[in-house]
């Protein structure tokens, strides 16, 4: 097993173990992963677009790897949850743009504490010399994300 398959299977297995924690946070709210993605990326949809305006269904679309018709059915249902907000663009009245509501804000927040805090559970079972290796690879996985999701945001649509 090289280095690579290693990795996956002990995310994987870390994935497996802390499930049912999050489930029982997360079972509440009863988002699926692409609501998630959604409230996440209208959570950082300025950055993404960067621009100062909210997106449009199609921007979203293009973002999370949908069709339009698809974005629109999934805003709309999370419109009647009251997790987004949709609302005309002012400069252009044929736009709709959508934003991220008070109560997606709150989900979104849940759902990311009960993450940490699954997670977290582990630092307690670990040694000084384990938690900062750790500390140290976290740094690293950082790094790379954001390496990841500039080249994402610089690729032409």
């Amino acid at each position: 097993m090289d280095d690579r398959e290693r990795l996956v299977a002990l995310v994987r297995s870390m994935q497996r173990d802390s499930m049912p924690s999050l489930l029982r946070v997360q079972e509440d709210d009863d988002l699926s992963l692409i609501h998630i993605a959604l409230l996440q990326v209208l959570d950082r949809q300025r950055e993404l677009l960067d621009r100062d305006t909210d997106p449009t269904v199609k921007d979203l679309a293009a973002l999370i790897g949908r069709s339009d018709s698809r974005t629109s059915r999934l805003v709309d249902r999370m419109v009647r949850r009251g997790l987004v907000e949709r609302y005309e663009d002012d400069a252009d009245r044929r736009a709709r743009r959508v934003r991220l509501s008070d109560g997606g804000a709150a989900a979104l927040h849940r759902i990311s504490v009960a993450r940490t805090e699954a997670q977290m559970a582990l630092w307690g079972h670990m040694t000084r010399d384990e938690q900062k290796a750790v500390l140290h690879s976290m740094e690293i996985f950082a790094k790379a994300a954001r390496r990841l999701r500039d080249e994402q945001r610089d690729q032409p649509d």
